[in-house]
C-alpha cells in the first residue's frame, strides 16, 4: 500500500465519516490514509496487526483458509469497513485475510494510540461494540448461507460484489480472472464451480474467454444473486 501524504485529502475523508466525532485531534494527527490498489491485501490470516484500519472508499473480501488449504469467503464490506477491531479487544493475531477487490483507501491509527488513549472511552467502545456485534452476525450469517443456498446463487452474488458498480446498470460487466481457482471460495469444489459456469454459460447468462468472464444477461445475475447474499 502507498501512503498519501497530503494530510488536506485525509481530513476530508475523516469529515465524510464518523471517525471525527470518535477521535480528538490528538488522535486524527496519529492517523495516516493509505491507497491500495485491487487485489492488495491488507492483512493475513495469521498476522499480528499494530493498527486499527478504517476502509474509507474501495470494497473489500474478508474470507479464511481452512485446514484442507481451501479458501473459504466471509463477506464483502463497503465503507466505513473496520479492520482490527477484534485482534484490538482480543490481542490475538488476526483470524482472516481481507483483499481489496476494488481500488480503494484506508486510514490507519495505531493500536498504541487507542490502548492509551480510548481503552475506557464510553462513546469508542461503543462504536467498536456495535461493529464487533455486527461481525458476529454476518459470520454465523455466512456460515449458513454457504450451506444452504446453491453454489449457483452463491457465484452470482460473488459476481455482482466483485464487479465494478455491482448491480448498477453503468457496471462493468467483465471479471477479469486467469484461473476459476481465483474465486473458489465459495465453499465448494473446483469442479463443481466449473459445472456451474458451464450451466451458466449454455444459458446465456456468462460467458468465459480469454482470461475472463463476460456478464451478458445482468437482470438474471441479479436475479441468481438473491439479494446479494454476501453483503
Amino acid at each position: 500500500m502507498k501512503e498519501i501524504h497530503d494530510r488536506a485529502v485525509l481530513h476530508a475523508f475523516i469529515e465524510n465519516s464518523c471517525l471525527h466525532e470518535l477521535f480528538d485531534a490528538a488522535a486524527i494527527r496519529e492517523m495516516h490514509l493509505y491507497q491500495a490498489e485491487k487485489g492488495e491485501l491488507l492483512c493475513a490470516k495469521g498476522d499480528v496487526l499494530q493498527h486499527m484500519y478504517f476502509v474509507v472508499e474501495g470494497k473489500i473480501k474478508i474470507f479464511t483458509t481452512l485446514p484442507n488449504g481451501k479458501s473459504l469467503l466471509l463477506r464483502f464490506n463497503n465503507p466505513l469497513a473496520i479492520i482490527g477491531d477484534v485482534e484490538f479487544v482480543t490481542r490475538l493475531e488476526a483470524r482472516n485475510t481481507v483483499e481489496f477487490v476494488h481500488p480503494g483507501k484506508l486510514i490507519a491509527l495505531p493500536f498504541k494510540v487507542l490502548h492509551e488513549r480510548y481503552q475506557n472511552h464510553p462513546g469508542f467502545l461503543q462504536f467498536i461494540l456495535q461493529k464487533i456485534s455486527h461481525k458476529l452476525y454476518t459470520s454465523s450469517n455466512s456460515t449458513s448461507l454457504n450451506l444452504l443456498y446453491p453454489v449457483e446463487n452463491r457465484f452470482a452474488s460473488y459476481l455482482l460484489s466483485t464487479l465494478e458498480g455491482g448491480t448498477q446498470p453503468t457496471a462493468s460487466d467483465e471479471l477479469k480472472t486467469a484461473k476459476l481457482t481465483e474465486v473458489a471460495e465459495l465453499g465448494t469444489s473446483y469442479r463443481h464451480l466449473n459445472r456451474v459456469i458451464q450451466s451458466m454459460s449454455a444459458s446465456g447468462i456468462i460467458e468465459r474467454k480469454r482470461g475472463a468472464l463476460h456478464i451478458h444477461n445482468r437482470k438474471k445475475v441479479v436475479e441468481l444473486a438473491s439479494g446479494n447474499i454476501y453483503e
